[in-house]
């Protein structure tokens, strides 16, 4: 069987494709014939060793995938063979052909959401989906979300637009702003050219990047406010960011962070449940980049490094689109 893995830290060529034995479902488990990986933020940190998903090199990536069960495990009910479903790895390994999986991590998919769709939306929807539901968001709030033009940003643009706020994303282009725009953005801020088209302070901000710029945006908060972290791909803050916020404690904000890491398995359950049931029903839309075969990871991969993708990049174990 064909599987992606990283035999050391850095960049994308240090990925290979590499012949590894069948996987076989032990007791409770199914095995699952993938069709769609989805790449993301976390792959690319994996890869470099900057995340708590690889503490060494010597894993296959890959943490969002879908497909269909082909074969069970003892004790599995027979209902699952064949069903079509995502599943969400918090340990990698699903850049590969096939992966045994328990049931309980899978999520069956309706006749309604093919496989592609599935991870486009995917692990980044649910983050987003988690992070907006703890804020205060109604008709006429004003939002701010940076990093709109992420994987994990353009979905909180849709599900803050769906909430009914008024929404500013930030962009880094024209044309990733008119995507935006489509998505249900109110308005673009072209982070580059730092003209900030929206209020002069917001009810809410959504930050996925936070990086060495995010003292500066507690100064956008208006008064009893609320900034939420749901990512952080601009990496650490300065060390003393915290002194911005006691500097605004008379306008008593409020800060929230979200990750889905926090969530048990039966949470996420629940929640893939109400996302399955927003993107059948067109109230939350997927958003793919390209679809690539596994065989061009490398090229996957330096895509993601140079901030090119717009939506997901999916592979596909056997072949592209």
């Amino acid at each position: 069987m064909k599987q992606a893995w990283v035999n050391e830290f850095g960049p994308p060529e240090t990925l290979r494709i590499v012949d590894v034995p069948e996987p076989v479902p032990a007791a409770g488990q199914a095995l699952i014939e993938i069709e769609t990986i989805g790449l993301g933020y976390m792959d690319i940190a994996a890869r470099r060793g900057e995340s708590y998903l690889a503490s060494s090199p010597g894993f296959a990536p890959g943490y969002e995938i879908a497909g269909t069960v082909t074969t069970l495990g003892a004790g599995v009910d027979p209902s699952w063979l064949g069903r079509r479903v995502f599943a969400i790895l918090r340990r990698g390994g699903g850049c590969a052909e096939r992966l045994a999986l328990p049931v309980e991590e899978l999520i069956t998919l309706p006749d309604a959401i093919s496989c592609e769709d599935a991870v486009a939306a995917g692990l980044n929807a649910l983050v987003a989906q988690g992070a907006i539901a703890r804020l205060p968001i109604a008709g006429g709030t004003h939002v701010l979300v940076r990093g709109a033009g992420g994987g994990i940003g353009l979905m909180c643009v849709q599900y803050a637009a769906l909430r009914g706020g008024s929404v500013v994303a930030s962009a880094s282009s024209k044309e990733r702003g008119e995507h935006l725009l489509a998505l249900g953005a109110s308005s673009i801020w072209n982070r580059l050219d730092g003209d900030l088209d929206g209020p002069e302070a917001f009810d809410v901000i959504v930050d996925t990047i936070i990086g060495p710029d995010l003292p500066g945006f507690f100064d956008k908060l208006g008064n009893n406010a609320h900034y939420l972290f749901c990512g952080g791909v601009g990496g650490l803050p300065p060390a003393d960011f915290g002194m911005k916020l006691i500097e605004h404690f008379h306008s008593s904000p409020t800060v929230h962070a979200f990750s889905l890491n926090s969530a048990s398995i039966e949470q996420v359950a629940a929640e893939a449940a109400i996302l399955l049931a927003h993107m059948a029903a067109r109230r939350i839309s997927p958003v793919v980049d390209s679809i690539m075969p596994m065989a061009d990871i490398v090229a996957a991969h330096r895509k993601l490094d140079a901030g090119q993708a717009f939506g997901k990049i999916i592979l596909r174990p056997n072949g592209g689109a």
